[in-house]
C-alpha cells in the first residue's frame, strides 16, 4: 500500500481592509461639494415688477432697515417671506411696528396688481404709521444715471 501524502492546510495570509483613507476621501468629497454647490434661497420670489426710469438706484448702496412687503398677480400677499392675507393685514403690520419702530416698508407689487390693491396695501402702511414707505421697481438699463 501506498501512502498518500497530504499537504496540511496552509496558513492563508489574513488581508486587512483599512476604513480609514476611505473615510478622509469621503469627508473630502462632501467639503468639495458643499463647497462649490449654489443653494437656493428658501423663500425668495421671482417677481415681475414694473420698470422706471426715475428710479434711484443709488438707494442700493445706503440700506435702510426694510419690511418687504410682497403683493403677487394672483392675490397672494407676503410680509418678509410669511404669508398674510389682507384682512389681517393691517393687524400684523401693528405688530411689526411695535417690533421695529424704525424700518421702512418696501411694497414690491407684480406688474399686473391691481392699483387698487396696491392703494389698499399703502392705507395699510400709512396706518400703521411707518416712518417711511417705497414701491419697488426695476431700473431701465436706459435710465438716466443722477
Amino acid at each position: 500500500m501506498s501512502s498518500l501524502a497530504f499537504r496540511g492546510p496552509k496558513d492563508k495570509a489574513r488581508v486587512a481592509l483599512s476604513v480609514t483613507p476611505l473615510i478622509d476621501v469621503l469627508f473630502l468629497l462632501i467639503i468639495f461639494f458643499t463647497l462649490t454647490s449654489t443653494f437656493k434661497r428658501v423663500g425668495e420670489l421671482e417677481l415681475q415688477l414694473p420698470e422706471s426710469t426715475t428710479a434711484d438706484p443709488s438707494a442700493r448702496e445706503n440700506p435702510l432697515p426694510l419690511i418687504e412687503l410682497i403683493a403677487e398677480e394672483d392675490g397672494a400677499l407676503w410680509i418678509d417671506g410669511e404669508p398674510v392675507s389682507f384682512d389681517t393685514l393691517a393687524e400684523r403690520l401693528d405688530r411689526i411696528r411695535a417690533e421695529r419702530p424704525d424700518d421702512h416698508v418696501m411694497i414690491k407689487a407684480e406688474a399686473g396688481v391691481d392699483h387698487g390693491d396696491v392703494v389698499r396695501l399703502l392705507d395699510a402702511v400709512r396706518g400703521a404709521r411707518f416712518p417711511g414707505v417705497a414701491i419697488g421697481t426695476h431700473v431701465k438699463s436706459d435710465a438716466p444715471v443722477r
